[in-house]
């Protein structure tokens, strides 16, 4: 999300909370966000939950253009977060729950392993993206790519190899003037 505020030129005052010290499920955090989890954007009076639907947001309220307004390309930046949230991110919190989490989660076992495949497969289709594109979701920026930055880096915690190309993509996107140099954690 920070990177999406620097894109759009927003100002912002980020707010750190620790999961593993119960932060997120204080009385006070819970009464922005009743799941528990971040990011929550407070806006004026109103409270914004959900990484995309903040990201496209903050899109809206300010003149930056990182969603298509064009037909065709409308759809491929659609596709490529469509498919991110429905056949990657899934899959990459559900290996998190079956590992990292598992204090708090309980999952059978082998669990971790078919999520990681999961994720494994689907960048394979996510690589010939990124290849045969200038950008995720075609010619211009947009914040699928902020997205997918945010999955791909995800993955990589899981010692996931990525299709060729993929890396050459990141480090694409690093060289952005908003890119928030703290994200890079290769």
């Amino acid at each position: 999300m920070i990177w999406t505020l620097r894109e759009c030129d927003l100002p912002y005052e980020v707010i750190r909370l620790d999961l593993a010290k119960g932060e997120t499920r204080t009385p006070e955090f819970l009464r922005l966000n009743p799941s528990g989890k971040i990011p929550v954007l407070v806006h004026g009076d109103e409270v914004f939950t959900e990484s995309m639907a903040i990201m496209e947001y903050l899109n809206d309220i300010s003149q930056a253009q990182l969603i298509p307004r064009e037909p065709k390309a409308v759809y491929w930046y659609r596709k490529a977060v469509h498919y991110g949230l429905t056949e990657i991110e899934p899959y990459l919190w559900l290996s998190e729950q079956a590992r990292r989490l598992k204090r708090l989660y309980y999952w059978p076992d082998g669990t971790y392993e078919e999520a990681i495949n999961r994720v494994k497969d689907s960048l394979q289709i996510v690589g010939p993206w990124v290849a045969n594109h200038e950008h995720i979701g075609g010619s211009a920026f947009s914040l699928a790519d902020i997205y997918y930055y945010h999955v791909i880096t995800w993955a990589t915690q899981h010692a996931i190899e990525l299709p060729a190309g993929v890396n050459d993509y990141l480090r694409k996107l690093e060289k952005r003037a908003a890119f928030p140099e703290e994200m890079i954690s290769r």
